[in-house]
């Protein structure tokens, strides 16, 4: 066998113990004081321990290799007694063999992606431009950010970051209140100010997201694929792009999550809880007059 690692012509793909005993060369028990090792054809992984083909061992594993012999005889064989019987030669032709596997698996990964490109831009470009989709959530976050100002849009983020959902004000404590503490604690100092909780914000989590990054980062690498050779790639940037394609469904998972959280957020119920962020009366008037409208899905003003 060719020592070229892209040479996957005598690869064969075994995924349980059916796919052995439905090749025709196949021997579940094979001698193998009467056998000579010609190559190793395909490392194998099962979920359960299938027995050793050969008969001198018949040892159960899950992990193993598929071999044939110069008389043109394939059975399977573990790592350890394949060793051992077949010798160092074994040993060789199973690591360039799991290599080749290993190969193989990562450049269909990578075409898979490629044949699915029309169908992922398009999935990209749905989450990007429907009613409540991202750019809907970027230009209302923008606007949002605007009313606010840049110290009270400031407060907001530092408390997603935080994840405190929780707007609490302090005010002046009422002569009443401050009797009762005084009476509840004598040898306190008066009270002073008293914080009262407004209310619990939905969807705040959606401020430590930018769905409009994501989704250009993932247009940008699927157009960035169509002229890559993986296989000139080093084993770690080929991993790095393997890993990437395994995210991808992951990643329109997560966009739709942020989705989600901007139509939670952007309610009249949080717009009113917001009003707990003014820190003066002044700016506490201002955002009581920014109002969200569900016909229209937008900020407005009332004046």
């Amino acid at each position: 066998m060719t020592s070229f690692l892209d040479d996957f012509s005598q690869l064969v793909t075994i995924k349980s113990p059916e796919d052995l005993r439905q090749r025709p060369r196949y021997y579940p028990l094979l001698d193998s004081k009467q056998s000579e090792l010609a190559e190793v054809l395909a490392p194998y992984h099962f979920g359960e321990p299938y027995p050793c083909g050969l008969s001198g061992c018949r040892t159960p594993h899950q992990n193993g290799y598929l071999v044939v012999t110069i008389d043109g005889k394939e059975t399977n064989v573990g790592g350890i007694c394949g060793r051992r019987i077949f010798g160092e030669s074994f040993t060789i032709k199973a690591n360039l063999q799991e290599k080749r596997a290993q190969l193989k698996r990562q450049l269909d990964i990578l075409e898979h992606v490629r044949e699915q490109k029309v169908g992922l831009l398009a999935r990209i470009a749905e989450q990007l431009n429907r009613p409540a989709g991202v750019k809907w959530s970027e230009a209302t976050l923008r606007n949002l950010k605007e009313a606010f100002g840049p110290y009270i849009f400031k407060v907001l983020r530092e408390k997603a970051r935080r994840g405190e959902n929780i707007v609490e004000v302090t005010r002046d404590a009422t002569k009443e209140e401050r009797d009762r503490h005084r009476v509840a604690n004598p040898s306190a100092r008066p009270l002073q100010f008293v914080t009262e909780k407004v209310g619990n914000l939905t969807g705040l989590d959606m401020l430590n997201h930018d769905p409009l990054r994501v989704l250009t980062c993932l247009k940008d690498k699927l157009h960035e694929l169509d002229n890559l050779d993986a296989k000139k790639l080093s084993p770690r940037a080929r991993k790095e792009w393997v890993d990437w394609a395994g995210g991808i469904e992951r990643t329109f998972e997560e966009v739709e999550g942020v989705l989600a959280d901007a139509l939670r957020f952007y309610t009249r119920e949080n717009l009113k809880i917001m009003i707990g962020l003014g820190s003066t009366p002044q700016d506490q008037m201002r955002l009581a007059m920014i109002q969200w409208s569900n016909s229209e899905m937008r900020l407005i003003y009332k004046v």
